[in-house]
């Protein structure tokens, strides 16, 4: 009988620790957004359980840090799910949690699911979407929109990535895996400043994408040109804009990076080539010094936009493009 008794007592106080560990974490308030683009506090009183991720974005971001258990749904595929985690969405797919491919799932689907948090772009919470995150709240789903999705925070730049990466930790209460991707990203970045400060002068650079025959600078206040600077690029054209072939001839910028959307039954391969053939092939532009000296370089839309798992690699990627040997 007593050893049952001490059984008991201890079993009891391990619940009491997990219950006051628990408590300890909870609430948690992080800071986000609006579809208006205002500042809004929102709070978790506990881990979340249900998750629905509008975009996959969020979903990628999710399973990289190992939370596929709490996804109740996923929406909108910009393009080819990332190698190293397609196991994890087919899965999950096969489990019918894939709501939508393309676009997003009606409010009515997201309801029936009775998500605690849904995870998304500024787009997502639109009227004609999902709607206004104030009536989520209300009805206990906790919100977070990225900081860099559709221009929504005043400064996107990678630390507002990482920013995003901290509230997802105190969210999940994993801290511990966030705040090391974040000390290594910062690390990355010290080490590349640092590499930067030794050259006479850093590279100039810009990020287009092609459109009907002109190219769209993206201003190194967005997320995709802040990419660029944070690998080591005095950027080009800080303001961005609409550019012609002739407004980059007289930029001469020494790196063009342009980026692409996946083309449906294209691979790839196809894709990049066909995203640095619209500079290299541009005559008019043969004595600018990116295309004299092959310093074209293609990244797919995705790599650059909005936040998420690919922003950090991207940032490595361009810079060993520009300075490495």
């Amino acid at each position: 009988m007593k050893k049952l008794v001490s059984l008991l007592l201890v079993c009891l106080l391990a619940l009491s620790a997990c219950a006051l560990a628990e408590s300890d974490h909870y609430p948690v308030t992080i800071s986000s957004y609006n579809y208006a683009k205002e500042p809004v506090e929102v709070t978790f009183d506990h881990r979340p359980e249900k998750v629905v991720c509008t975009n996959q974005t969020q979903t990628e971001m999710l399973l990289y840090l190992g939370l596929d258990d709490v996804i109740a749904g996923m929406a909108y595929l910009d393009g080819t799910v990332r190698e190293d985690l397609l196991p994890q969405y087919e899965a999950l797919a096969e489990a019918g949690k894939e709501l939508t491919v393309k676009g997003y799932p009606s409010k009515e689907v997201v309801l029936a699911l009775e998500p605690d948090f849904i995870f998304g772009w500024r787009s997502a919470f639109a009227e004609d979407s999902l709607g206004d995150i104030a009536e989520w709240n209300e009805r206990g789903t906790g919100t977070m929109i990225l900081r860099c999705s559709n221009n929504t925070a005043d400064v996107r730049d990678l630390d507002a990535v990482l920013a995003d990466f901290a509230d997802i930790g105190a969210i999940f209460d994993i801290e511990d895996v966030t705040d090391a991707y974040i000390a290594d990203a910062r690390a990355m970045i010290d080490e590349i400043n640092a590499k930067v400060a030794t050259l006479e002068k850093p590279l100039t650079a810009i990020i287009v994408e092609p459109y009907d025959g002109s190219f769209y600078c993206w201003g190194s206040d967005t997320l995709t040109g802040a990419l660029v600077v944070s690998a080591g690029a005095e950027y080009a054209l800080p303001e961005g804009g609409d550019l012609s072939v002739e407004d980059i001839v007289n930029l001469n910028p020494d790196v063009i990076i342009v980026d692409y959307m996946d083309e449906e039954g294209v691979s790839a391969e196809e894709n990049m080539a066909n995203a640095i053939a619209t500079i290299m092939d541009e005559a008019a532009l043969a004595e600018v010094g990116a295309v004299a000296n092959g310093k074209v370089m293609a990244v797919n839309l995705t790599d650059v936009y909005g936040g998420g798992i690919r922003m950090v690699p991207s940032v490595r990627a361009m810079f060993d493009f520009m300075y490495g040997e």
